[in-house]
C-alpha cells in the first residue's frame, strides 16, 4: 500500500469515527445513581432517531427506586444547539407500561450552570406532555431534571395525591460532537500508523 492509499484510508477512518462519535458519547454517559429521596436516576442517551444521516431527536428514560413509575423524555433537536429552543416530550408510565393520568411534576433544564427553563407546576391529564425552552444560549451539554409530585387532579389537595412524591430523575444531554470525538479520531490515526508500520504497508517515497 502506497502512502497515498494509506492517507485515503486514514481519511475514511476519521470520517467514520466522527460520524459515529455521537452514539459513542451517548453510550459512555450511561450510569445509575441514587438521589437523597431514594429515586434511581438514569443518566445518558438511550437512543437517537434520524432521518437519513441527520439525527432529529433523542430519548432518555429513568425509573424511580420502587419501579412504580418510569419517565421517558424525548427531546428535539437531538443535540443542544445554540440559538434554538429544545422541545421536550415527557411520558409517564407505571410498572406495566400503562400511561399515568393526572401526573404532577416539575421540570428544570440547566445549561452552563444556569437554569434556562423551569416549570414547577407541570401536569398531564393523559400521561404525555410537552414543554419547550427558550432559545438556548449555547450548544453545551444540558441537564434535565424531572421531579415527580404525585398523581391527582389539579386544584385538589396535594396531600391526597398518590404515587411517588419528591423523586427526582436526572438526564444529561450531550452535544453532537464532544471531546470523545477527537479521542476516537486520534485512536484511528494512531491505529493506521501502527498497522502501516508493523506490516510495512507504507513505502518510503
Amino acid at each position: 500500500m502506497k502512502l497515498k492509499q494509506a492517507f485515503v484510508l486514514l481519511c475514511i477512518l476519521s470520517l467514520v469515527a466522527t460520524t459515529l462519535s455521537p452514539m459513542v458519547i451517548a453510550q459512555s454517559t450511561q450510569q445509575t445513581t441514587q438521589n437523597a429521596t431514594g429515586a434511581r436516576v438514569s443518566l445518558g442517551n438511550m437512543g437517537i432517531s434520524s432521518v437519513g444521516n441527520m439525527p432529529v431527536m433523542s430519548m432518555v428514560k429513568g425509573t424511580v427506586r420502587d419501579g412504580s413509575t418510569q419517565v421517558v423524555v424525548t427531546y428535539s433537536p437531538a443535540f443542544p444547539a445554540s440559538g434554538q429552543p429544545l422541545s421536550i416530550t415527557l411520558t409517564f408510565t407505571d410498572a406495566k407500561g400503562n400511561l399515568i393520568q393526572h401526573q404532577n411534576y416539575a421540570l428544570s433544564v440547566m445549561q452552563d450552570g444556569t437554569e434556562v427553563f423551569s416549570n414547577t407546576t407541570g401536569h398531564t391529564h393523559t400521561g404525555n406532555d410537552m414543554q419547550t425552552t427558550n432559545n438556548l444560549p449555547s450548544s453545551n451539554p444540558i441537564d434535565i431534571r424531572v421531579t415527580l409530585n404525585g398523581v391527582g387532579l389539579p386544584g385538589t389537595d396535594p396531600s391526597t395525591w398518590t404515587g411517588p412524591k419528591g423523586d427526582v430523575l436526572g438526564f444529561h444531554v450531550v452535544p453532537e460532537f464532544g471531546p470523545l470525538a477527537s479521542l476516537v479520531i486520534a485512536i484511528s490515526i494512531i491505529g493506521v500508523i501502527v498497522i502501516s508500520t508493523r506490516f510495512r504497508f507504507v513505502q518510503k517515497v
